[in-house]
C-alpha cells in the first residue's frame, strides 16, 4: 500500500533509503523521525570512460556519522565499472580501505550499472560480468563484511548467472508499485524520486524485506 506520504508500505517491510554527494547536506534527524530505518551510501565507484578511474563520494564520511548518530542503520555501495576480476578486487580493496574503522550494521553492495553503448563496459558480457561479480563479494566476504549484488530486472535477466549467486543477500531496482519477479529480493528500491523530509533532492526508496 502507499502511506499517505507517499511512501509504499507492507506488513514486513522495513523503510529505508540510499544516498550519495547528489543528496547534499542532509538532516538526518528530520529523516529518521519521517521513519526512515536505513540507508546505504555511496563510498565512490569508477569512471565510465576509457581510463575508469576510481573517486571517492565527497559525502560519505559526513553521511556516515550523520546517520549513525542519529540512530539509522547503515550500509555502503560503490558504484562499479569493472571490466575484469583484476578491476573488481581493486574496488574491494578501496572500498575496504574506506570503510576502515565504521561500524556497519548492512551489506557492502556491489553496484554494477550498464551505461551507454561507449562505455568501457559495453562489451562486458554475462559470463564477464558473473565472474567480475564473484570476484568483488568474495573479498569483502573474506575481510568480514557482508556483500550483497544490486541490479535492475534487464541485467538480473541478461548479464548475471543469477544460480551462481545465491549465496548473496538481492538488491532489485524495480520501479513500479508492485514487486514482480521470480527473484528471491532481500531489498527493493522501488523509486528514484522519492520525497524524504531532511533531505532537499530527490532520493531513492527502498523497502528491505527480513528473512
Amino acid at each position: 500500500t502507499v502511506s499517505e506520504a507517499g511512501y509504499l508500505t507492507c506488513s514486513d517491510g522495513v523503510m529505508g533509503i540510499d544516498v550519495s554527494e547528489f543528496q547534499g547536506n542532509i538532516r538526518w534527524n528530520e529523516v529518521k523521525d519521517a521513519g526512515v530505518e536505513f540507508v546505504f551510501i555511496r563510498v565512490g565507484g569508477r569512471g565510465y570512460g576509457f581510463k575508469g578511474a576510481l573517486y571517492d563520494d565527497s559525502a560519505a564520511e559526513r553521511n556516515y556519522k550523520g546517520a549513525k548518530k542519529a540512530g539509522l542503520q547503515v550500509g555502503v555501495y560503490f558504484f562499479s565499472q569493472a571490466i575484469n576480476p583484476r578491476d573488481a578486487v581493486e574496488e574491494a580493496q578501496y572500498v575496504l580501505k574506506r570503510i576502515k574503522g565504521w561500524d556497519l550494521d548492512l551489506p557492502v553492495v556491489f553496484d554494477w550499472e550498464y551505461v551507454n553503448a561507449s562505455a568501457r563496459t559495453a562489451r562486458v558480457n554475462r559470463h564477464q560480468l558473473t565472474v567480475i561479480t564473484r570476484t568483488f563479494c568474495a573479498h569483502i566476504a573474506k575481510a568480514g563484511f557482508d556483500p550483497m549484488i544490486y541490479f535492475n530486472l534487464n541485467q538480473g535477466s541478461k548479464l548475471l548467472y543469477l544460480p551462481v549467486l545465491q549465496d548473496y543477500p538481492f538488491w532489485l531496482a524495480y520501479y513500479n508499485e508492485t514487486l514482480d519477479t521470480d527473484y528471491r529480493v532481500d531489498y527493493w528500491q522501488y523509486s528514484y524520486t522519492g520525497k524524504v523530509p531532511g533531505i532537499d533532492a530527490d532520493v531513492d526508496l527502498n523497502l528491505y524485506f527480513p528473512h
